[in-house]
């Protein structure tokens, strides 16, 4: 096996072609085409030139390149592993586990057929390689321009706004997470903040489903059916999502949108929508202190969102060292968490909108605060071996930082005399999911305010999918 013939399948299998899909700068993409091929072809002279490997060794070699190679220009991950990951974690636990035995006994396979046949079957691989190589090279379904951000919207000018915030993943007061005494302290920042700012809440609210889909789509339906997923929302055709929502009660009730929203559901498939903001990890600039934000952390979190198996594994062992954080959602979310009120602040000074609807990853696992709620990479790591009274610990206190900075967020509108001219609700979708019972799955808080309530708590039993229709549907 030649060097030039080794260093073409290295090309081939290691090329960074992601970054003619992200929006790098020419010296980013110099950077990186340089990181990811040069210490490779170094080795690779190393060990054809010094003939180093004998020969059943050097076919080992030849084989782990290519399955490298197919799974850099497929990107197995995405299409084998994620797919089928709730199981996954169900058989092994550590979802990483299963992904290195695929590559294992794939590199094998190869492996043993390259050794049982003649050098025409290389060839055949090669040409394989080649030709998903080219169309990894001319594909542009992960091209940073799927994402779903835009605006264009008039001059019309709106007195009051309808701000709607849905916070994932966030137990309410009435949950599992409120039962010790970080939960204690947490119900009472809660009710304080809800009379600081006059609102009205619900203290003892559930959502009918622990489920996002569910949960959302018939919040916005106004409607308890639990079958109505699958009549208001599709499977997304575009890379970067995964559902989106065909039907949309609540937005026909407006005119002038603006959405805030996460790749997990579309919600800018209507005219009315004229503003669209996904989360993006290729044009995020401003973090929380405590953030990683290195160019080394934003190449791997590109090459990962990519889907490979190789690059999951990069990503998620650098992190694991304390070398990169992670730009990809859900973290993201976390670690642009005051960014994202100040975009929302913006649309509320330029009255432009009378409905904002913003849908956050925020408190959603993996962790991310901590208690001065700055980010901590570290805390995003190992949950699934927490022990219940570990989550419920670090819950509350992603709990209180969101009521921390939506505390920020009130008090500048306050400061800009715009308090008086929105009707905010904040709630969340489903509970922490610390456990299935219904007190952590099912538990939501819920609190609404406009310039005619006043601080009031509604201690009755009830589901958010009522709470929200009677607000928006009467």
């Amino acid at each position: 096996m030649s060097l030039n013939k080794t260093n073409f399948l290295i090309f081939l299998s290691f090329f960074p072609i992601f970054v003619f899909r992200s929006n790098f700068s020419q010296f980013e993409i110099f950077s990186t085409i340089v990181v990811f091929l040069t210490p490779f072809l170094f080795l690779n002279y190393l060990i054809i030139k010094k003939n180093i490997l004998n020969r059943k060794i050097l076919k080992l070699y030849f084989s782990i390149i290519v399955v490298v190679g197919i799974d850099n220009n497929l990107g197995l991950w995405n299409g084998l592993i994620q797919p089928f990951r709730y199981l996954l974690i169900d058989i092994f636990k550590i979802i990483y586990i299963p992904a290195i035995l695929f590559y294992l006994v794939s590199t094998l396979s190869l492996f043993f057929l390259i050794y049982s046949t003649d050098e025409k079957f290389q060839k055949v691989i090669i040409v394989f390689l080649i030709s998903i190589f080219l169309f990894n090279g001319f594909d542009q379904t992960k091209s940073y321009k799927k994402l779903k951000n835009f605006s264009n919207y008039g001059n019309k000018i709106h007195e009051n706004t309808n701000v709607i915030i849905i916070f994932d993943e966030m137990s309410g007061l009435d949950s599992l997470a409120s039962n010790d005494l970080s939960g204690s302290e947490f119900n009472q920042l809660a009710i304080e903040f809800f009379k600081k700012y006059d609102f009205e809440f619900y203290s003892k609210i559930k959502s009918f489903s622990g489920n996002s889909v569910d949960a959302i789509s018939s919040l916005v339906n106004f409607s308890k059916d639990k079958n109505l997923r699958s009549k208001v929302t599709s499977i997304s055709q575009n890379y970067f999502y995964e559902y989106e929502m065909n039907k949309n009660l609540l937005f026909k009730k407006f005119n002038n949108i603006s959405v805030y929203q996460n790749i997990h559901l579309d919600y800018c498939l209507f005219e009315n929508v004229l503003k669209c903001e996904t989360y993006d990890p290729f044009n995020q600039k401003i973090f929380l202190n405590g953030f990683k934000n290195t160019y080394l952390t934003k190449m791997i979190s590109i090459w990962k969102l990519n889907g490979s198996i190789i690059s999951t594994i990069v990503w998620r062992s650098l992190r694991q060292l304390r070398i990169i954080d992670s730009i990809l959602e859900p973290e993201g979310h976390k670690i642009s968490f005051n960014d994202f009120f100040k975009k929302i602040k913006k649309d509320v000074y330029s009255q432009k909108f009378d409905l904002i609807f913003a849908h956050t990853l925020v408190p959603h696992k993996p962790y991310g605060f901590n208690k001065e709620c700055s980010y901590d990479g570290t805390l995003s790591l190992g949950n699934i071996f927490f022990s219940k009274d570990q989550h419920i610990i670090q819950h509350n206190v992603e709990r209180k930082c969101v009521f921390q900075y939506l505390d920020l967020f009130l008090s500048d509108l306050n400061n800009e005399g715009f308090l008086n001219k929105i009707n905010l609700t904040i709630l969340s979708d489903h509970g922490s999911r610390i456990t299935k019972k219904d007190d952590s799955y099912l538990s939501v808080f819920y609190g609404n305010k406009n310039i005619n309530t006043y601080f009031k708590e509604f201690d009755k039993e009830t589901t958010s999918q009522d709470v929200f229709s009677n607000q928006f549907n009467n």
